[in-house]
C-alpha cells in the first residue's frame, strides 16, 4: 500500500515537472517570437562601444515595439581586420550584415549606395525629425550623395593646426594663433630672423612637423594637409562632385604654394610625440581634438597663454570663413539580404528614440563626456545642455565653433586611388623639391596641379 502511494506521488511530481516545463518552453517561445532583434554594429572602438552598449541597455528597458513585437537592439564591434570597410562588406556578402552600423564617412557611404544595400533616407520622416532636432539642416548639404542621403552623421573632428604656445609667443602672437596668410608670412618672417637666436635657445629647429608631405601613399593624409587649407581657400568648395572632377586649378595652386614657401622650415623626418611635451622643437603641426587626452595626460595646458592651442585652417583674408577638412563618421541602415523591412522599421525605432526631440541632447551629451569627441550638430555652443558643459573647456569650445563649416571626405567610391594620385602625381613631389629652399621660394605649382589632376581624373575615372 505504501508503495502504491509512493508511486502515485512520483507520477503526480513528473506529471506536474512536465507540465511546468511545458509551459515555460511555450512562454519562452511566445516570448521570442514577440521580440525584434536588431543587430547594430558600432565602431571598432571600445570608448564608442561603451556608450552605444549604455545606449541600448536603456532602450531596450523601454519596451518599445514594431508591429506588435518589442525591440531588442543586440550590439558588438564591427571586424577591423583587414579593415571595417573589409568587414561590412564581407557581411552583406554573406548575409549576415547588421541593420545599422555606425562608423561610416561619406566616401565609404558611397560605395554602399552604389551597391544598393543601404537605404536612402532623405523622404524619410525620421530622418528630417532628426535633422530639426539637432539643427542640422545647413550640415547635409554637405553629405549629399547624388542628390540623396545615406548617412545620419554622429560626430566630426574638425581638422586644426596645433600652435606651440610657447613658441608663438616667442615670435610675436602673444594674443592669438595665426589666422590669415598675411599672419604666416609674418610668422616666417619671424622664424628666420630669430631662428639662430632665440629659436635655437628654446630648442626649436623647424617651424612646421609635417612628414606625411613627402609619402604620396598615406593618401588620407592629403584630408589634412592639402583638403584642409583647399576648405579654408576655396570657401568650402568640392574636389569631386559625383563622377566630375571640379577640384579648382587657381586655388589648389595657391595651396600648394602657400606650403611650399616654408620651404626648408617644414621638418620632413618623422618624429612621433614631438608635441607630448613642454619643450617641443617645432611651432605648429596638424593635429585634431582625439589628441587633448594625451596632451592632458602629459601636463600640457590648453591656450594661448599655456603649453599648446588648436586654431582653425588659414584664411586669405581676415573675416574669410575658415571651412576646414572634418574627420566625419554616421550611421547608415543596411538593406536587401538578411535585413528584413520589420528589421528595418526596427531600426528606425531605435534611431528615433536615441535622437527624439525629448532625449537628442542629452544623448550627444553622453557621447562627448564618453568618447572626448564632438557631437555633428549645429547648435552644439547654443543648445542649453550641451554648452553648459563645454562652457569651461576652451579646446571643446573651439572645435564646436568650428563644426559647421567642417566638411566631410568626397562622395566618390574612388576616393582612395583619387587622393593617391594627388600625392603621387603631383603634390608630395613637389613638396619634397620646395623643402631644398629657403622660405618664400616656392616654385610655381602650375605644372605639379596639372599633373596632380590628370592623374586623380584617370585614378578615379573622372571627366
Amino acid at each position: 500500500m505504501k508503495t502504491k502511494k509512493i508511486l502515485v506521488l512520483l507520477l503526480a511530481l513528473i506529471t506536474l515537472e512536465t507540465f511546468a516545463f511545458a509551459n515555460g518552453t511555450s512562454e519562452n517561445k511566445d516570448s521570442k517570437e514577440n521580440t525584434l532583434t536588431v543587430s547594430f554594429w558600432t565602431a571598432p572602438n571600445k570608448g564608442q562601444y561603451d556608450f552605444w552598449d549604455s545606449i541600448i541597455s536603456e532602450f531596450n528597458s523601454e519596451g518599445i515595439q514594431v508591429n506588435g513585437k518589442t525591440v531588442k537592439i543586440e550590439a558588438q564591434m564591427m571586424p577591423e581586420t583587414p579593415s571595417s570597410e573589409a568587414g561590412i562588406q564581407n557581411a552583406l556578402a554573406t548575409n549576415t550584415a547588421p541593420a545599422i552600423s555606425t562608423n561610416i564617412n561619406r566616401g565609404f557611404a558611397t560605395t554602399l549606395a552604389n551597391s544598393g544595400r543601404v537605404y536612402d533616407i532623405q523622404d524619410e520622416q525620421f530622418y528630417k525629425d532628426i535633422v530639426a532636432n539637432r539643427n542640422m539642416e545647413t550640415i547635409m548639404n554637405g553629405w549629399g550623395i547624388s542628390g540623396k542621403q545615406y548617412v545620419i552623421p554622429i560626430y566630426a573632428n574638425a581638422m586644426s593646426y596645433h600652435w606651440n604656445s610657447r613658441a608663438l609667443r616667442a615670435l610675436g602672437f602673444t594674443d592669438k594663433v595665426p589666422t590669415t596668410v598675411a599672419d604666416i608670412n609674418k610668422l616666417i618672417q619671424n622664424f628666420e630672423k630669430l631662428k639662430d637666436t632665440t629659436m635655437k635657445d628654446m630648442g626649436i629647429s623647424h617651424l612646421f612637423l609635417r612628414s606625411e608631405l613627402g609619402k604620396p601613399e598615406l593618401w588620407w593624409n592629403r584630408w589634412y594637409d592639402f583638403e584642409m587649407q583647399y576648405d579654408a581657400f576655396s570657401n568650402g568648395k568640392s574636389l569631386v562632385e559625383g563622377d566630375k572632377l571640379v577640384m579648382d586649378p587657381e586655388i589648389s595652386k595657391q595651396v600648394f604654394e602657400f606650403l611650399a614657401n616654408f620651404g626648408n622650415t617644414i621638418q620632413l623626418a618623422e618624429d612621433t610625440g614631438a608635441f607630448d611635451k613642454q619643450e617641443s622643437p617645432y611651432v605648429f603641426q596638424i593635429s585634431a581634438p582625439w589628441d587633448a587626452a594625451k596632451y592632458d595626460a602629459a601636463g600640457l595646458e590648453y591656450g594661448i597663454n599655456g603649453d599648446y592651442v588648436y586654431g582653425a585652417p588659414i584664411v586669405k583674408e581676415e573675416g574669410d570663413i575658415p571651412y576646414t577638412f572634418a574627420d566625419a563618421k554616421g550611421l547608415v541602415f543596411y538593406k536587401g539580404g538578411n535585413i528584413s523591412e520589420e528589421l528595418h522599421q526596427g531600426a528606425i525605432a531605435f534611431i528615433s528614440w536615441v535622437y527624439s526631440k525629448d532625449r537628442n541632447s542629452q544623448t550627444d551629451l553622453d557621447w562627448v563626456k564618453t568618447t572626448g569627441m564632438l557631437p555633428m550638430r549645429g547648435d552644439t555652443n547654443k543648445n542649453e545642455i550641451l554648452s553648459s558643459y563645454i562652457a569651461d573647456k576652451p579646446i571643446l569650445k573651439a572645435q564646436a565653433d568650428m563644426i559647421p563649416y567642417s566638411i566631410p571626405a568626397m562622395a566618390n567610391a574612388s576616393m582612395t586611388a583619387i587622393l593617391t594620385a594627388l600625392g603621387e602625381d603631383g603634390m608630395c613631389d613637389y613638396m619634397l623639391a620646395a623643402n631644398k629652399l629657403n622660405p618664400f621660394n616656392a616654385i610655381d605649382a602650375t605644372k605639379a596641379v596639372k599633373n596632380a589632376m590628370e592623374g586623380m581624373k584617370e585614378a578615379g575615372n573622372l571627366n
